[in-house]
């Protein structure tokens, strides 16, 4: 069948292709330019205009530094506190969060004297011990020195109040509080620590301090903000510091003029803005009480040491976040330790130390990647909190930041505790904290935060993502203009909004009648643009847009400014159409731009400009309607374009690139005629670029692409010759290093210098660079392409992550989100027809659904959309047989279909792509009429590719595999005769050394085969065959093709085998059928997925014809299905590869073995491809302590295994339904990465004695040490028969057919259901006979009568309650629960695993955990609490047993899994549910959130002994995949548990009385707790409920007993 042809959009802002199209408009068309502008070089790539008009210029050549402000005097300062605004704190994501308490460093602030003032320089007395980290001065407003200032009566001087503003700006932390320091005379004074809420502005300090009377001396204000609260063991941060003479301080008291600071140097903004403080003169007999004392300065060499070490600490720490030196951040976490050592168990200061190092500690697993290590910050974060009991001033800043720390830990491991005990944390400062503090924001944003999963969506150590406060007072039109210019130079998300917010400020003082509102508003306009640009935010747009409408009205008909004004405005509504499709905008664009070309008459200097701008919208709406007259009057603009650019104008050249002649040379009409003008015109641009100009390798490109282009549409290779001169010569002038060489290179050695160079590209664009998102497309264009060519699994994955990151930098709203979303599903979908991984194809049909929604009726791209979501649908329905699917593909075809008419360029492959899903439908519903109208889509299609089209020979294909399958379907001779002769044409327009050939052959070779099965003509068999082996001949030896050609030959030599000729050659046509699907097998490139379903073509075919290769074929099955599901990072898609595949092959392999009288390899075989899932999760936490004897390497081994083996334990998709999927590929690519270095591990191990088979499927010898205690029944269900396989300790295994079938075993399921006690006792009968007797009857020379025996069920015999198999229906009849005491287990391996022998100590650790109204439920278990109070009045008292009971509102999922962890011994006594859909969410119901199967095999419960299941249903396992085992009691055992009493249907609350009460009493009534005991009790408390018939017999074998 013909493969669908997929289209794919371009690449956002991708800068690979030189061609430039004029299809559609830049991001940034250009607006009218002046006499002296410079139009752009290609594509119509335009600018905005900068407005600056004001006659107050800065000079030419000055510069100003980062939002510096001019410097305002003492008469125009006003401060006014109801115009500032307070920064936000954002708590980061939890993969990044920033230090929050002490990130920056205690310093003192320093200015440079301005001549005029008596402001001096005050040093930090902490800086000489950390001399290099002096930070920048500040620069407070200078004030003239008071000459003559007279304190003549006056004894003493007083401050009587302090008021700061702005105290928060710039922090990138949360503060504590704020205090300030006076110094004067030798003698400090200290305020009290205030906190400050979100909004704000101004913090006031009324207490008084005692100032010297001289007025010259000096005073030093300095403003902190503090670490903590309470007790406080540094000073903290300072924002400013001063010295001021009690002269000044007195005089600008008495004028009410406040210290203003400007912002540091290289900061937008700064913290503490201005600073007031009143001064007050009295006598010194006034009341002294109110005066605060001076601050204590004595400290202990240990207190002095602590201070130091804890102010080192934080500068250093400050210092990493802004250079990264990880030296600063070693000495950090140092200085924290050392301090943390002086601060014993009850030094007050020990909580502020523990946190200082916790903070620090986090930062280094974030800085090393160490998310492993997280454990320890954790824990000193806990033990910090646990010395700050509520009420403590800082608790909830501790609460905050231990929440964060467990999130990052939740979303790097999945442990769902963390995630819940964080919750209650934030939930608790929410409770405590002021709705408008900054703490209680934090919180509440770090739940959203949660919530949304959006980890990586916030960078937090990007100092861009706080908000900076708007200017208090506007600056000139001119000033603003200069700021723009500066801005637009960089990258700097807070210079921008700073910039934007500046100017509304503005806006508010320049009224619509003002001469600069226009320059104002015009400036404004296109910093939001460019803000839109690079955040996507659809409000910036809209604002710019309608700016650009108030400027239009502002220049007016007649107004000299008017024709910019159009272009601005019709840019920006451009911009609008591209980013919504709303054709509205468009035709609104191109009415603006034509008013403005009438603005150009004849002769005007613009005009060739504004022909350009209106040529290249109408060209963008025929790509969007496709209507011939908007091209036409584009083409026929370009052409004045041109005529007015002669031959010497600078612009010509320009002109002739832009071209639209260039654009559409062939792509819609087909005209020879245009695509050699464009040829004709490209070669004179080319001759206008000599060699050493700089855009002649632009042009070389864009010539040989042309020639490229009509070498496809004739076939002159003239033309193929130069254009290959051409693309060479223009890689020569882009040498190793240029930006612009990857779209120059070709074979695979340029490809991976490509890759190198983009590599290169995007390490110069971190992350928070505008143009990133480029460069993460490039590469990961660059690393599909690769992947294409050599199939590298790692080139795949890397792309998708690149992609991943590329679409999160693309949010809701965005322009370039839609062209994101497509670029990730296709990468996704290739990566799924690659691995076949559900996942991946779910996830690719919600982006491109998503993706379609962008693209409403009428958007450009819509049919692309429609084709792409269609392609992705019909896969899926070929993988999961959804009708639906198939439908709705088929209706997503036919709209793009409609929306490309005749003489659309796209229209041949919707006929193509509709042509396939028709066909596809008639296969599943055999509808002719969707045949025929299959056909003539194809016909049509074939007809769009006439002779010398390059895509003939595949409409040709396409239409041939078609009229072949309605020859099978309708026998006519004409289709087939005519599907052959198309094979035949496609065959020879793909001579030797196309690349198509081989596939080509191979389509004949199958139609040829179809013939011969009809007319029984030799010949067309013998040619079938030797075009194969031509075929095979073609092929590399690591072409994936070579897969289906072998399959296509096992077919051919099978029919020979049917038909009885001889294929000659000596070759047997049966051998020659397995020897191929053999060697399809073992193609390694064709990918697991296609190897593993050969290899189960070929079980078919060996176990039809009882073929010598039967037994390896199943082998070589399980191992290559094996390998498939470990592939697979998540459960859920393992499970749901299970069901794809045959649910019984362990079982037939080993009936093949048994038949073949193997009865030991029969056992390896279902060991081996049996519980495959538990396998793979248990290769995980394999023990390794016997290599710690085998050396050093051994020993650095055995870690790196088990690290390896601990990061894939929780796998990134294996979280619940319902949480966002932010990230998941990204964690997929390092998981499967992962999967790669621990496979290398593991064979490594291998190499090492003794440890030869680690972990490989084991042998028999090994297995029979799961009979240690008794002997073990496998039963084996297949369709040739039905055995139990005896397997004892010593002796060797014995076999025994069992007189039943597979058939009569379901049938027996089934009567199961039945709810008479007699049909019961009738099913439990014929399990007797047909099954148990057989079996038990051969046990006496291993298990003596009331011993233990164990059963290992497989297929339908796990659904069979074999223990309780018996002679019902006849009076005094046998039972087997009277003969021997029955177990279960899972696996041999499962068991041999539980009987490992741990050490045991008491007390006996006993969680009972019972619930009895889970969430969701109205009534109650009645029985539930006096359960639990039965099994505690049952089982030992301490010090034996340690027990502990959760119930009610106690028993919550995360209590519960709390319990499960530190608890050894278990009782559940609740609502148990088996879903049977996803058996991994089978689960015990708690009040809030179930506790799922999911849950337990996350944990690891090698110590746990034993766990009494009293719920329904908790050993019942998913019928789709019996042998799969995944039921709650068989999940427990597989995570460690040793012992297990689980249940098989529904329960009632009177036989779980009476069952648990006889069950411990038998189990530890002489005191002694041993979970070897549990089968024994469990049996003799059943059969104390035999002789009551008020209990009806389905509950008395309601339960098991699983394990040792």
């Amino acid at each position: 069948m013909a493969r669908q042809q997929r289209i794919g959009l371009e690449s956002s802002g991708s800068s690979e292709s030189d061609f430039s199209s004029a299809s559609s408009p830049s991001p940034n068309p250009s607006v009218e330019k002046s006499a002296s502008s410079t139009e752009p070089l290609a594509g119509g790539k335009l600018k905005h205009e900068l407005s600056n008009n004001d006659n107050d210029n800065m000079p030419k050549g000055s510069k100003r530094p980062r939002s510096q402000k001019k410097d305002i005097t003492k008469d125009s300062v006003n401060l006014d506190p109801s115009m500032s605004h307070m920064s936000s704190f954002v708590p980061g994501h939890f993969d990044d969060y920033p230090p929050p308490v002490g990130e920056e460093p205690s310093h003192s602030e320093c200015h440079q004297d301005p001549g005029q003032t008596n402001l001096n320089v005050v040093p930090d007395p902490l800086d000489d011990t950390l001399s290099a980290l002096g930070e920048e001065p500040n620069h407070p407003e200078h004030t003239q020195d008071p000459e003559h200032t007279r304190l003549s009566g006056v004894q003493q001087v007083v401050i009587t109040a302090i008021r700061a503003t702005d105290l928060a700006f710039g922090l990138r932390r949360i503060p504590p509080g704020f205090h300030v320091v006076v110094k004067a005379d030798g003698t400090e004074c200290q305020t009290s620590n205030k906190p400050v809420h979100v909004d704000q502005a101004v913090v006031e300090w009324n207490e008084r301090i005692l100032l010297p009377c001289e007025p010259s001396s000096k005073v030093r204000v300095s403003v902190y903000a503090s670490f903590e609260l309470g007790p406080m063991l540094c000073r903290g941060e300072v924002l400013r510091t001063f010295e001021i003479s009690v002269g000044e301080l007195l005089d600008r008291s008495e004028k009410s003029h406040p210290i203003v600071f400007q912002p540091k140097q290289e900061e937008v903004v700064s913290p503490c803005t201005s600073l007031f403080v009143t001064v007050e003169q009295r006598f010194s007999d006034e009341n002294d009480a109110a005066v605060l004392c001076p601050l204590t300065t004595l400290m202990s060499n240990e207190m002095d040491a602590l201070v130091l070490r804890t102010d080192a600490g934080h500068r250093l720490l400050a210092r990493y976040r802004r250079t990264q030196n990880n030296r600063d951040l070693g000495q950090s976490i140092n200085h924290f330790e050392r301090a943390s050592d002086l601060c014993l168990i009850g030094n007050p200061y020990r909580p502020a130390a523990l946190f200082n190092l916790a903070t620090a500690k986090f930062v280094g697993c974030q800085a090393d990647g160490r998310y492993l290590d997280l454990d320890l910050p954790i824990s000193l974060f806990q033990d910090a909190l646990d010395l700050r009991p509520t009420g403590h001033p800082d608790r909830t800043v501790t609460q905050l930041h231990l929440a964060i720390a467990l999130l990052s830990r939740f979303a790097k491991r999945g442990f769902q505790t963390d995630a819940d005990a964080a919750e209650e944390l934030l939930n608790e400062v929410l409770d405590v904290c002021h709705a408008n503090s900054h703490i209680h924001r934090a919180a509440l944003l770090a739940i959203e935060t949660s919530a949304l999963h959006s980890a990586r969506s916030i960078d937090a150590n990007d100092p861009g993502q706080e908000w900076p406060a708007a200017s208090m007072l506007p600056l000139s039109p001119n000033q603003l203009g200069d700021l723009v210019k500066w801005c637009m130079q960089r990258d700097d998300p807070g210079a921008l909004d700073e910039v934007i917010s500046l100017h509304y400020d503005a806006l508010r003082y320049y009224n619509t009648m003002h001469a600069c509102r226009g320059q104002l508003l015009g400036n404004l306009s296109i910093m939001l643009a460019t803000r839109f640009k690079r955040r996507g935010n659809d409000e910036d747009l809209d604002q710019a847009t309608a700016l650009q409408r108030e400027v239009l009205a502002l220049h007016p008909v007649g107004h000299t400014d008017r024709s910019k004004s159009l272009n601005n405005l019709a840019n920006h509504l451009s911009t609008h159409f591209s980013h919504r499709g709303n054709d509205e905008d468009l035709d609104q664009a191109i009415a603006l731009l034509r008013e403005a070309l009438a603005l150009h008459p004849v002769g005007h200097t613009d005009r060739s400009l504004s022909l350009n701008n209106l040529a290249t919208h109408l060209s963008t709406r025929f790509s969007h309607r496709g209507n011939d007259e908007d091209l036409d009057q584009a083409i026929a603009l370009d052409r004045e374009a041109l005529a007015l650019r002669p031959v010497g104008h600078t612009g010509r050249s320009s002109s002739l690139i832009t071209s639209r002649i260039n654009s559409h040379p062939l792509s819609h009409r087909g005209n020879d005629e245009d695509l050699d003008q464009a040829i004709a015109l490209v070669r004179e641009a080319l001759a206008l670029l000599p060699v050493g100009h700089t855009d002649r390798s632009l042009s070389l490109n864009n010539l040989a692409n042309q020639l490229s282009t009509r070498f496809s549409h004739r076939g002159n290779d003239e033309d193929l010759d130069q254009g290959i001169a051409l693309h060479r010569e223009a890689l020569a002038l882009r040498p190793v290093g240029h930006t612009e060489r990857s779209s120059s290179l070709s074979n695979d050695e340029d490809l991976d210098q490509a890759i190198a160079l983009d590599r290169e590209a995007l390490a110069l664009r971190p992350v928070g660079h505008t143009d990133r998102s480029k460069s993460l497309n490039n590469l990961a264009n660059q690393l599909s392409t690769r992947f294409s060519h050599r199939g590298n699994d790692e080139d795949l994955d890397q792309g998708i992550a690149l992609h991943r990151e590329a679409l999160a930098l693309h949010p809701v709203g965005h322009t370039d989100r839609s062209k994101s979303l497509n670029n990730l599903a296709n990468q996704l979908f290739a990566r799924f027809l690659h691995q076949g991984n559900d996942e991946d194809l779910d996830q690719a049909i919600a982006l491109q659904r998503e993706a379609l929604a962008l693209h409403p009726v009428g958007h450009t791209d819509r049919s692309k959309s429609l084709s792409n979501l269609a392609i992705e649908l019909s896969t899926r329905f070929l993988h999961r047989g959804n009708d639906e699917d198939l439908d709705q593909a088929i209706a997503l075809h036919r709209e793009a279909l409609a929306l490309r008419p005749v003489g659309h360029t796209g229209r041949s492959s919707s006929l193509n792509n509709l042509a396939n899903q028709l066909f596809t439908r008639f296969s599943h519903r055999g509808n002719d009429e969707d045949l025929d109208q299959g056909i003539a889509l194809h016909r049509e299609a074939l007809a769009l590719h006439p002779v010398g089209h390059t895509y003939r020979s595949s409409s040709l294909s396409n239409l041939a595999a078609h009229l072949s399958t309605r020859f099978s379907h309708r026998g006519n001779d004409e289709d087939l005769d005519q599907a052959i002769a198309l094979q035949r044409e496609a065959l020879a327009l793909r001579p030797v050394g196309h690349t198509g050939r081989s596939s080509s052959l191979n389509n004949l070779a199958n139609q040829l085969s179809t013939r011969f099965d009809y007319r029984r003509n030799g010949e067309d068999l013998s040619e079938s065959r030797e075009i194969l082996h031509c075929a095979l001949t073609l092929l590399t030896q690591h072409d994936p093709r070579q897969l289906q050609v072998h399959k296509t030959l096992a077919n051919v030599y099978l029919l020979f085998y049917r038909s009885g000729l001889d294929p000659g050659e000596d070759t047997d046509s049966l051998n020659a059928v397995m020897h191929h699907l053999k060697a399809a097998v073992n193609v390694v490139s064709g990918g697991l997925l296609s190897r593993l379903q050969a290899s189960l073509l070929w079980v078919h075919h060996a176990d039809q014809h009882a073929h010598g290769t039967q037994l390896e074929a199943y082998a070589t099955s399980m191992q290559l299905l094996d390998a498939h599901m470990s592939a697979t990072a998540s459960v859920w898609s393992r499970h749901s590869t299970m069901k794809e595949f045959p649910r019984t092959l362990a079982v037939d392999a080993a009936s093949c073995a048994l038949r073949s009288g193997d009865v030991r390899r029969a056992v390896e075989l279902l060991e081996q491809g049996r519980t495959l899932i538990w396998t793979q999760m248990a290769r995980l936490r394999t023990p390794l302590d016997n290599l710690q004897t085998c050396g050093d390497h051994a020993v650095t081994l055995m870690k790196r295994f088990r690290d390896l083996s601990s990061l894939l334990e929780k796998p990134p998709a294996s979280h619940a339904d319902e949480t966002p999927k932010v990230d998941v590929d990204a964690e997929e690519t390092r998981y499967r990465r992962l999967v790669e270095e621990w496979h290398r591990a593991v064979e490594e191990i291998r190499n090492i004695e003794d440890f030869s088979r680690f972990l490989l499927p084991p042998l028999f010898s090994d297995l029979q040490e799961a009979a240690r205690d008794g002997p073990i029944i496998m039963l084996v269900a297949s369709k040739s028969s039905c055995d139990a396989v005896i397997i004892p300790h010593s002796q060797p295994p014995i076999s025994i057919q069992l007189p039943t079938t597979l058939e009569k075993l379901q049938a027996l399921a089934v009567k199961l259901q039945c709810t008479s006690e007699q049909a019961l006792k009738t099913v439990l009968t014929e399990l007797w006979d047909d099954v148990v007797r057989p079996a038990v009857k051969n046990l006496g020379g291993f298990a003596q009568p009331g011993s233990r025996i164990w059963w290992c069920p497989t297929s339908v015999f796990n659904s069979l309650p074999l223990h309780a198999a018996g002679e019902y229906s006849r009076k005094h009849g046998q039972l087997l629960s009277r003969l021997y005491i029955s177990s279960y287990t899972p696996s041999l391996t499962a068991l041999i695993k539980a009987r490992k022998s741990l050490d045991r100590s008491l007390p006996v650790s006993f969680a009972a955990i019972g619930q009895n109204l889970p969430n969701g439920y109205s009534h109650p278990l009645k029985a539930v609490e006096g359960e639990l109070d039965l099994v505690q009045s049952l089982i030992p008292p301490f010090p034996t047993v340690s027990f502990t009971k959760i119930t009610s509102v106690d028993a919550t999922k995360s209590r519960a899994l709390c319990a499960l962890r530190d608890n050894t011994w278990l009782h559940f006594a609740c609502h148990g549910t088996q879903n049977l859909t996803e058996p991994f969410k089978s689960a015990f119901l708690m009040r809030d959130h179930p506790l799922s199967l999911l849950d337990i095999t996350q944990m690891d419960l090698s110590r746990h002994e034993f766990v009494f299941l009293s719920a329904c249903e908790t050993a019942v396992g998913d019928p789709s995949t019996p042998d799969e085992v995944i039921h709650l009691a068989a999940g427990l055992q597989f995570a460690g548990v040793q012992s297990v009493v689980g249940t098989l249907w529904e329960v009632d609350d009177g036989t779980v009385g009476h069952i648990v009460n006889a069950f411990y009493r038998n189990l530890c009534g002489d005191g002694k707790m041993n979970s070897k005991r549990a089968a024994r009790a469990l049996h003799r408390a059943v059969q104390s409920l035999a002789s009551d018939e008020d209990i009806p017999l389905e509950q008395r074998i309601v339960f098991i007993h699983i394990g040792i």
